[in-house]
């Protein structure tokens, strides 16, 4: 008995052995605020038939379905390629034409001529400095510059001068090794 609650329902009903008259469906309590709620609403609806439907909407429902669903056929604006083209092209032009102009006038006004004497030394060197340039290709730039025998017809050099020349700046020891 101890582990029963002596005032509750059950307890007392089976003390008592009596029911009562009176019994509430499963869950009443649950339901209850929305159960109120729905009857009050209903109250409020009226009870006449507030819409009507017209005399001839079901004859024409399904034409004016139809009419709404299918695509109307229109006639589509057709922009031919070589039309947009000449368009475009002749925009392009004008464009060019402008900013040709424009750059020519601002940009490009120099008086000041370009010469080799016109670069500086430190312009030269960093040039040569970062171009490499081998003997074939001087041997090449210089070969239409080589002088030709005739260039010297109107000098006269002795033969003492050829021979000091000769015997001064040619290392016979490096002909030799050329020659064997």
């Amino acid at each position: 008995m101890s582990k029963e609650i002596k005032n509750s329902v059950e307890y007392i009903l089976k003390k008592n052995g009596k029911k009562t008259g009176f019994s509430v469906p499963s869950d009443y309590f649950n339901n209850l605020e929305e159960t109120i709620a729905i009857k009050l609403l209903e109250k409020n609806f009226s009870k006449e038939h507030n819409f009507e439907v017209p005399a001839t909407y079901f004859n024409n429902l399904e034409d004016t379905i139809l009419a709404s669903v299918s695509p109307e056929k229109k006639e589509t604006k057709v922009i031919s390629f070589k039309e947009r083209i000449l368009r475009i092209s002749s925009i392009a032009a004008a464009a060019s034409i402008i900013l040709f102009i424009g750059l020519n006038s601002f940009v490009f006004k120099t008086n000041k001529a370009l010469t080799l004497d016109s670069l500086s030394n430190d312009d030269f060197e960093f040039w040569l400095d970062s171009n490499t340039i081998t003997t074939s290709e001087v041997a090449l730039v210089l070969e239409d510059d080589l002088l030709d025998e005739n260039d010297f017809y109107f000098l006269t050099i002795k033969d003492e001068t050829i021979e000091d020349y000769l015997n001064n700046s040619i290392d016979y020891k490096d002909l030799l090794n050329e020659i064997n």
